[in-house]
């Protein structure tokens, strides 16, 4: 039995979206709330977003150690929340075990919530924390300068985020303007409920009606006038950083406003195989990369921005991917039936690969998949002929900086080229063409490690063999090389990608056995043929991904840094890597052996599973208006029972360090804590971000923590221990992983087995708790 998705609206008017899917393992909920920023008072600035930190610091039923955001990631879940212009969204994902109960604190904290004053000041503070945060965020100012060139919508150039000096020093007053807020637009008649999991659709639909139940049907507000975006100019930006071509459209009537379609010009737009639109500017040194982002201002406007990352950042070369962009758009009017219904298939494949929580999330506010197809050309032509404004984003590009919706902008005003008409005419799978004939396998056979699996497709991985260092550059190089055949392959229901996962770079191949195998060959042939153009394609990726951690939250930049800490006893020298098969049989196995010794780098067999080990902490800190701290401690030995209490440790530790720390004592903006696992060697991390404390002071929070923990420890219940536990093996891999999940899990983690979880006690969990952290 397949998915199966209906929709019900109850007595009270609350909207309800059932999604049943028996293949799932994992159960997610979400919440719109048709209520945004826009919404929000003039008086009160943020106010949108200041409730929806609000709604998360207990209610009448949960306080805030019982609620949401502290009883999802003890259950092994995630969450989140999100205010928009138009609407505020909440949503969490958990085990099917605990949905119930995690619907059942959503709901009352949507209803219910306290709304108390000392809360209230916390989170004033740190969505000041998050502003400040925010001011020097390269896409919060792309996105703020985008906007800055429309006109048509008040409330869009308007301060949303909030500060301190906007929501001020009196709590009682804050309290009274967001229960005000909150009574107006939180009720039944002003919501959404979506449900996805593997509970059957009567099941799902006892779920909404029992607890969406509770909430009051309030009353329907008049709709707002509609309004329509109008470019007002074309602008430059000066922000550091790659440079960038933004082209925004202003989509202002049906059917173009709606979302589904978008999917699709999505994925034509990413398709990166020959004799598309980013094969053809990639091949003129134009462009890197594209990103599609879309904005709803309304209910009858949205923005729709094509991000390029160029090379030059000059006028003639955005001249000509304008130029480029407006041909192909025209190309994809022509698209058949069946063109769209194969691109159809492979943007609704990469929906169908996303976990049940981002699945909601796509379908209420995101790319949903794609259904029909019937007002394509419609749709296209709508976008070719809206008003749309250019956006440069390149560093050094001058102008004062001015205040915009509470941002500092530099901006000047561009002025486009115009370039010789486009005539490059694309290519749209499918294409009828005939397969290339077998190679002659070589003669001999690289070594390739087989899992068997009774079900699933095979995947092929292969990976450096640990010990060596692999440096970042490499990495690149093989995606620039490979980035192609990749795109073909997904064409042909087959999947090849260079990523990194865990700081380990991967190479992973599926499809059919005939497809993996002519797949071996082209890998071998073009990793042996690499171009000047790849290699300057890795240099700028490699130098754009540097510079994106560089931007980031101080955190962020710890985190990325954690790769290098950890591979500083590696040295360089000649790379090897290891090849494994899981899934498959004996035939494809001994196939793709014979084609992976044409490899052009040395395949070495794979050794007996180990895990790195180290013998001290890594501590990595930045200073300045925001300090950060990240300590990462890593398990001494690997036998499986040290490998279980590490992760049994962290699954008690995080909710606690949260709360103690982010909640309770307000140390700062990013109170994190959880197991890691990072270039082989694993282990728990914490960090910690504050503009108010010391990094000293904030080691020293760490530590107090901890060692309130082993007090904490020795006082154990059994029952929390065998919570616990039950965690930890819901989480562990089943038949319902996708293929490269669970292949990266046997050939990456290779999970202790389950029995020695089971002999984990509380003395267990103090003598690796001391052993971990003894250099307290």
């Amino acid at each position: 039995m397949g998915r199966h998705a209906s929709s019900v609206r109850l007595g009270n008017g609350l909207r309800v979206n059932l999604i049943s899917d028996p293949a799932a393992t994992r159960a997610a909920a979400l919440m719109q709330v048709d209520a945004g920023s826009y919404h929000e008072p003039l008086a009160w600035p943020g106010l949108a977003h200041l409730l929806e930190h609000m709604l998360f610091r207990g209610s009448e039923r949960f306080q805030a150690r019982e609620g949401l955001m502290n009883w999802a990631p003890s259950q092994g879940g995630r969450l989140n929340a999100t205010t928009h212009a138009t609407h505020t969204f909440f949503f969490f994902e958990v085990g099917p075990e605990q949905f119930d109960a995690g619907i059942d604190r959503l709901i009352d904290m949507l209803i219910a919530p306290l709304l108390a004053t000392d809360a209230l000041d916390q989170e004033a503070d740190i969505i000041d924390a998050e502003y400040q945060l925010l001011r020097t965020e390269g896409e919060t100012l792309c996105e703020a300068a985008q906007q800055q060139a429309f006109d048509g919508i008040a409330a869009m150039h308007r301060f949303h985020i909030g500060n301190r000096a906007g929501f001020g020093k009196d709590m009682a007053v804050l309290r009274s303007a967001l229960q005000q807020f909150y009574q107006r637009h939180y009720n039944a008649t002003n919501m959404t409920l979506w449900l996805q999991g593997p509970q059957s659709p009567d099941q799902l639909r006892a779920m909404a009606e029992e607890y969406g139940a509770r909430i009051a049907r309030g009353s329907c507000h008049p709709a707002p006038a509609v309004s329509q975006a109008v470019p007002i100019g074309d602008r430059t930006l000066d922000l550091p950083g790659a440079p960038q071509l933004r082209l925004t459209f202003a989509l202002n009537q049906q059917p173009a406003t709606q979302r589904q379609w978008l999917r699709l010009l999505e994925c034509l737009l990413l398709d990166e195989a020959p004799g598309g639109l980013m094969a053809w500017l990639r091949a003129e040194e134009y462009c890197d990369a594209v990103r599609l982002i879309h904005a709803t201002c309304g209910e009858a406007c949205s923005l729709l921005t094509l991000a390029f990352t160029v090379i030059q950042g000059s006028t003639a070369e955005a001249a000509a991917i304008e130029a480029a962009l407006f041909n192909w758009l025209q190309q994809l009017t022509c698209l058949t039936e069946r063109q769209r219904e194969h691109y159809s298939r492979l943007a609704n494949r990469a929906f169908d690969r996303l976990a049940p929580l981002d699945q909601l999330r796509a379908n209420a506010f995101g790319l949903p998949p794609v259904q029909a197809t019937d007002h394509w050309a419609e749709q296209i032509a709508m976008l070719s002929s809206a008003p749309m404004s250019r956006l440069s984003v390149r560093p050094g590009a001058g102008g004062e900086v001015t205040e915009y919706r509470g941002l500092p902008l530099k901006l000047t005003l561009f002025h486009p080229q115009s370039a010789p008409p486009a005539n490059a005419r694309f290519t749209f799978f499918p294409v009828d063409a005939a397969s290339p004939p077998g190679a002659t396998p070589p003669a001999g056979h690289a070594p390739l490690k087989h899992l068997p699996q009774d079900e699933g497709s095979p995947v092929l991985l292969l990976r450096p063999a640990p010990d060596v260092l692999f440096e970042e550059q490499r990495g690149y190089l093989l995606q620039s090389a490979l980035r192609t055949l990749a795109a073909e392959l997904a064409h042909q229901d087959g999947h090849l990608s260079v990523e990194r996962h865990q700081g380990v770079w991967l190479l992973q191949l599926a499809g059919e056995d005939t497809l993996m195998c002519r797949a071996v060959t082209a890998i071998n042939r073009r990793l042996a043929a690499m171009s000047p153009a790849m290699q300057r394609d890795a240099t700028r990726t490699c130098r754009r991904a540097q510079a994106r951690e560089q931007g980031d939250i101080a955190i962020r930049r710890l985190l990325a840094q954690l790769p290098a800490a950890l591979s500083a006893g590696l040295t360089p020298g000649l790379v090897s890597w290891q090849a494994t098969l899981v899934g498959g049989n004996e035939v494809l196995r001994q196939e793709l052996a014979h084609s992976l010794n044409d490899f052009p780098e040395p395949i070495v067999p794979v050794g007996e599973y180990r895990i790195r080990t180290r013998a001290e902490r890594v501590a990595l800190a930045e200073n300045g208006d925001e300090n950060a701290r990240l300590l990462f401690y890593p398990l001494p030995e690997t036998s499986a029972g040290a490998r279980w209490a590490l992760q049994l440790l962290a699954q008690l530790y995080a909710p606690r360090y949260f709360q103690r720390l982010r909640v309770d004592q307000n140390i700062g903006y990013v109170v994190h804590c959880a197991y890691y696992r990072c270039v082989d060697v694993e282990g728990i991390f914490f960090a910690l971000q504050s503009p108010k404390y010391t990094v000293a002071q904030l080691d020293h929070y760490t530590a107090t923590f901890l060692q309130q923990m082993e007090r904490e420890l020795a006082q154990l219940s059994d029952r929390e221990l065998a919570e616990a536990r039950n965690i930890l093996l819901r989480r562990q891999p089943h038949g319902g992983v996708p293929g490269f999940q669970n292949a990266r899990e046997n050939v990456l983690e290779n999970h202790p087995p389950p029995e020695y979880l089971e002999q984990i006690d509380q003395n267990a969990l103090s003598f690796w708790h001391r052993r971990i952290f003894a250099s307290l």
